[in-house]
């Protein structure tokens, strides 16, 4: 199912939620970035007629810092000098600079980072959680973000970039950073008063939280209609607690929604890390399992048969230790969770996959696989798409998980059998963001959903993992009929 959002700005800007996300070249810097598989690109009109009547106080910006290269090659749009910082306990700030690497002038807000799309996103991986942009109050639920990204950054010129979000765990130590139009990175959290923050006005402005984080929903599906949703506690429910958070709810949402039988078996897992007792862990993770099943019983009726069972500390996925015996939270975030399995009814079988298509294929695209990457506990699997032609190729990627179809562009990773597959992650409401790969479809200066003659993009997922200890898997994508195989290497 497709979803387009189209803002209410002058500019006619119009925003695609997508499934996948574009990297090519996405490279760290000496600040300490690694690269990371992407998430795409945005949407806008890239003519340059902006909302804005001024020009932001731009200067040229080197390539310094952490930096997110382009999603498309025809686009040379970076974010450079990548900064994340803590203000106080509760805010953590996103900085860079807009480098505009094109022969027009462009703003920001050309490629929905502005206060009303939002086009940023930040992903605690281990912890499972999605943060968007803070709102003002009163202001019609604008993001809380600097106030020249409307206006114009001329020709390699630059312009400093401010967002403000909440704050993750005190235990984050990084995040994967989604900006648009460029190509995600991991970037480190400072603490606050570090003096790599920038004033701005911004910072001092009130807060609404309302949309400040949620967690994401990952599915792994096999053969006959089983199953597996994976959920992080820490969002789902405040510290040992069993009670569900109001972020819980559009989490358990979005799973009802992916479930493709109207009657099976649905269990709910709870597992808890190392800390704490025994039995105490034990009677947490029993307490959870249950909160879980009794609302996914609310939303997917009686014809299902409602188990909730506890696994306390005894089945970890990550080590709570490193391996000279310090403490591991990155391992422990992992470990508290929610698993729920869920087997559809014999009477209705179903395929393990949906056919792909060729409708990309057809238009003379060409797809590939970069790498597939081990990573905390996911698949980050990128993918390009070229066009070799002389003329440009509609490439509309936008996509919503479907029960019924697999979309243009969209990924599915597949273990060696075919039998067990997975697909792209989402991340529930409050959130802007459908999923966790954002954003929209473009691809060059000029036109919407096109890629230019001669351009590549490269796209991603981020997926569970349907084989944990293959070496390879085999890639689908969307409008292409053969499925690629690649190898799976660690994350770095």
């Amino acid at each position: 199912m497709r979803r387009v959002w189209r803002g209410l700005l002058a500019r006619g800007v119009v925003l695609t939620v997508v499934l996948t996300a574009a990297l090519a070249g996405c490279t760290g810097g000496p600040g300490g970035g690694k690269p990371v598989p992407p998430l795409s690109g945005s949407t806008g009109s890239g003519d340059g007629s902006g909302s804005g009547s001024g020009e932001a106080s731009a200067a040229p910006a080197p390539s310094q810092g952490i930096v997110a290269k382009p999603q498309s090659t025809a686009l040379p749009v970076e974010a450079r000098n990548i900064r994340l910082v803590r203000q106080g306990s509760d805010e953590l700030v996103l900085q860079f600079d807009f480098y505009n690497g094109t022969t027009e002038k462009l703003a920001p807000d050309n490629y929905g980072i502005d206060r009303v799309q939002r086009g940023l996103l930040l992903v605690d991986l281990p912890r499972r959680t999605g943060y968007s942009v803070l709102s003002v109050p009163n202001t019609g639920a604008w993001g809380k973000m600097s106030a020249n990204v409307d206006e114009y950054v001329q020709p390699g010129q630059s312009a400093t970039v401010t967002a403000v979000f909440a704050a993750p765990p005190a235990e984050t130590t990084s995040m994967l950073v989604a900006i648009d139009p460029m190509l995600p990175v991991q970037v480190p959290v400072q603490p606050a008063g570090s003096p790599a923050l920038t004033p701005d006005p911004i910072l001092t402005a009130p807060t609404d939280e309302s949309r400040a984080f949620s967690p994401l929903v990952c599915a792994a599906a096999q053969q006959g209609g089983q199953s597996e949703f994976r959920l992080p506690s820490d969002v789902l429910f405040a510290f040992g607690s069993a009670a569900l958070s109001p972020a819980a709810e559009a989490a358990l949402d979005s799973l009802a929604a992916q479930v493709t039988g109207k009657a099976g078996t649905v269990t709910a897992q709870g597992n808890t890390d190392s800390i704490g007792d025994d039995p105490s862990n034990q009677r947490l993770s029993e307490q959870r399992a249950a909160a879980v099943s009794q609302v996914l019983q609310q939303k997917l009726g009686a014809d299902f048969d409602y188990t909730p069972v506890g696994f306390g500390e005894t089945k970890p996925i990550a080590p709570n230790t490193k391996p000279d015996g310090s403490d591991y939270p990155d391992g422990r975030a992992q470990n508290r969770r929610v698993d729920v399995v869920i087997k559809t009814a014999a009477s209705a079988p179903r395929a393990a996959l949906l056919p792909p298509g060729q409708q990309l294929a057809n238009e003379g695209l060409k797809a590939s696989v970069a790498e597939v990457q081990r990573v905390d506990g996911y698949l980050i699997t990128t993918y390009q798409v070229t066009n070799p032609g002389t003329e440009q190729v509609r490439f509309d990627f936008a996509v919503e998980p479907s029960k019924d179809e697999v979309a243009d562009g969209e990924l599915t990773v597949l273990d060696s059998s075919g039998q067990n597959h997975a697909k792209a992650c989402t991340v529930a409401a409050p959130v802007y963001f459908a999923l966790t790969a954002t954003m929209g479809a473009i691809f060059g200066m000029h036109g919407l959903a096109n890629v230019p003659a001669g351009a590549t993009v490269t796209l991603w997922g981020l997926t569970p993992d349907p084989a944990p200890n293959a070496t390879s898997v085999n890639v689908q994508i969307g409008g292409f009929p053969q499925s690629l195989p690649a190898p799976v290497t660690p994350g770095g």
